[in-house]
C-alpha cells in the first residue's frame, strides 16, 4: 500500500511535469497564448498563480515573458528581478499574504520559473480523499513542509530526523492521526527531484485485537473478507485514477509531438525559401527552361511544407515524391557534387506510413553535414529492408565532432514514440550514416 501510494503521488507530479515541459517549449518560441491555454485546460490552473520566462544569451538571463493569475492583487514577494543562481532547486517563499513555491524548468533557450500557491496546492491534493489507511507528506531540501494533510504544518521545519536514509519501514507515532504508522520515504523524479516524499500507512490491528480475533475464527473470516473487499475497492479506485492519468499523458505526448512538429516547420520554411530562391536566381540566366521546371518543383515542395495534418504522418508514396522533388532542387544547386538519388522500394509498402517530412529531413541533413566535391560526390540511397525504410548516405563530415542527427531526427523519434512503434534506429560508421524508419500500420490518418 505504501509503494502504491507513492506511485500515485509520483504520477500526479509527472502530470504536472508534462504541462511544465510543454509550457517551456512554448516559452522558447514566444507562444504565450499557447502557454495560457495549457494552464486553462489542466488541473494546474488550481494552484499555478504566476510564471516568468528568463531567456539566456549564453552568459546572462533576462526576463522575456511574465504572467500573473491576478495582476492587481499579486503578492510582491513572488516578483523576481533576477534569476537565482541555484535555480535547479525549488524555492520556498513566505509572506504575510501566503506561502509559495518557485519551480524552475530549464529549456533549450532559457529557464521557465513557475510560482505555485502552497495552500491551493494542498487543497488540490486533499480535496480528492487521498485514502483512509495512508497519507503522504512532502518537504523541500531544507526540511520545509510543502504538502501535509493538516495545513497548519505548511511552511514549518521538519522536527523529526532519522538515522537511516532513506527512511524504510519505521514504526512511528503520527503527529497527524496520533496513532502508530509505518513510515517510508521515496525519491521524487522530475522537476521535484530535490524534495522528499514520506508515506504513512496506518496499522489497523493492535496486539490486543489480534488476541481477541484469534479466539473468534468466524469473526476473523468476516474481517478477512471485508478487508479483501476493501483492498479491491481501493485498488479499483487507484486503477481508475491511473487510467485517467495515462490517457491524459497520451494527450500531452500528442501536444508535445505536434508542437515540436510545428516548430520544425517554422524553422524549415525561411531556410528552404532562401536557398531555393538563391538557386533559382543563378539558374534563370543559365538555363531558363530548367528554371521553369525548378519553379514547379519548388511550388510542390513548399505546398507540402504548408499542408496541415495533425497526425504527423504521411504515406511512403507521398514521402518518396517529396524526396525526389526536393533532391531535384538540391541537384540543380550542387550539380556534380551529388550522385543521383537511388530508390529501391516495392509497391506493396508505399501505402504504409512514416513520419511526415522524414525523408526530406534526412536528405537535407546529409547535404548540410558533409563536404561536397566532384571527386567524392555525396551518395544517398533509399531502400526497403525487413519492414523498415533504410536511408543511407556516404560520410565526409565538414566537422568530425558534428552530430549528424540533430533536431530533425529527434522530431522523427518523437513521432515514433507517440505511436509506440519500435525499430527507429540511427547507425554511424566510418563509411556511411544510416537511419532505419519502421513502417507505421494504421487504417487512416
Amino acid at each position: 500500500m505504501s509503494f502504491e501510494k507513492s506511485q500515485l503521488v509520483q504520477k500526479e507530479f509527472d502530470d504536472f511535469d508534462r504541462v511544465f515541459h510543454l509550457m517551456g517549449l512554448a516559452a522558447d518560441e514566444g507562444q504565450q497564448k499557447f502557454m495560457n491555454k495549457l494552464i486553462d485546460q489542466d488541473s494546474v490552473r488550481q494552484f499555478l498563480i504566476a510564471y516568468t520566462y528568463w531567456r539566456s544569451d549564453g552568459l546572462n538571463f533576462s526576463k522575456s515573458l511574465e504572467w500573473y493569475v491576478d495582476p492587481k492583487a499579486v503578492d510582491p514577494v513572488i516578483k523576481s528581478t533576477a534569476l537565482p543562481e541555484d535555480f535547479r532547486k525549488t524555492k520556498f517563499i513566505k509572506s504575510e499574504k501566503g506561502m509559495y513555491l518557485h519551480v524552475y524548468v530549464p529549456t533549450d533557450e532559457g529557464v521557465l520559473q513557475l510560482t505555485l500557491d502552497l495552500h491551493k496546492l494542498n487543497a488540490y491534493f486533499w480535496a480528492g480523499n487521498p485514502g483512509t489507511r495512508a497519507y503522504f507528506e512532502v518537504y523541500d531540501a531544507n526540511g520545509i513542509c510543502l504538502i501535509y494533510p493538516d495545513e497548519k504544518q505548511i511552511g514549518k521545519k521538519r522536527i523529526k530526523s532519522w538515522k537511516q536514509y532513506p527512511v524504510k519501514n519505521n514504526l512511528v507515532m503520527s503527529d497527524y492521526i496520533l496513532m502508530e504508522v509505518l513510515l517510508d520515504e521515496y525519491k521524487f523524479k522530475g522537476t521535484f527531484e530535490n524534495n522528499r516524499l514520506f508515506v504513512n500507512v496506518l496499522l489497523m490491528l493492535t496486539e490486543d485485537d489480534v488476541r481477541d480475533i484469534s479466539n473468534k475464527t468466524f469473526l476473523l473470516g468476516a474481517i478477512g473478507i471485508a478487508t479483501m473487499l476493501f483492498f479491491m475497492f481501493l485498488l479499483d479506485i487507484q486503477n481508475r485514477k491511473a487510467k485517467r492519468l495515462r490517457l491524459k499523458n497520451l494527450e500531452y505526448q500528442k501536444e508535445d509531438a505536434l508542437l515540436r512538429f510545428e516548430n520544425l516547420k517554422r524553422k524549415v520554411d525561411p531556410h528552404f525559401l532562401f536557398n531555393a530562391l538563391g538557386s533559382l536566381q543563378q539558374l534563370i540566366g543559365k538555363d531558363p527552361a530548367q528554371a521553369k521546371v525548378f519553379v514547379g518543383k519548388m511550388a510542390k515542395v513548399y505546398r507540402k511544407f504548408l499542408s496541415g495534418d495533425e497526425s504527423g504522418l504521411a504515406t511512403i508514396r507521398e514521402e518518396l515524391a517529396l524526396a525526389e522533388e526536393y533532391f531535384f532542387m538540391q541537384k540543380i544547386r550542387f550539380v556534380d557534387t551529388l550522385s543521383p538519388l537511388k530508390i529501391n522500394v516495392t509497391p506493396e509498402v508505399i501505402s504504409l506510413f512514416i513520419p511526415k517530412f522524414s525523408l526530406q529531413i534526412l536528405i537535407e541533413n546529409a547535404i548540410k553535414h558533409n563536404e561536397l566535391s566532384k571527386e567524392q560526390p555525396l551518395s544517398i540511397t533509399i531502400e526497403e529492408q525487413e519492414g523498415r525504410l533504410v536511408v543511407r548516405n556516404t560520410v565526409l563530415f565538414k566537422n568530425p565532432d558534428m552530430d549528424a542527427a540533430g533536431y530533425g531526427t529527434k522530431m522523427i523519434a518523437h513521432v515514433y514514440d507517440f505511436y509506440q512503434v519500435q525499430g527507429f534506429e540511427i547507425q554511424h560508421h566510418d563509411a556511411d550514416f544510416t537511419v532505419y524508419l519502421p513502417f507505421i500500420h494504421i487504417d487512416s490518418r
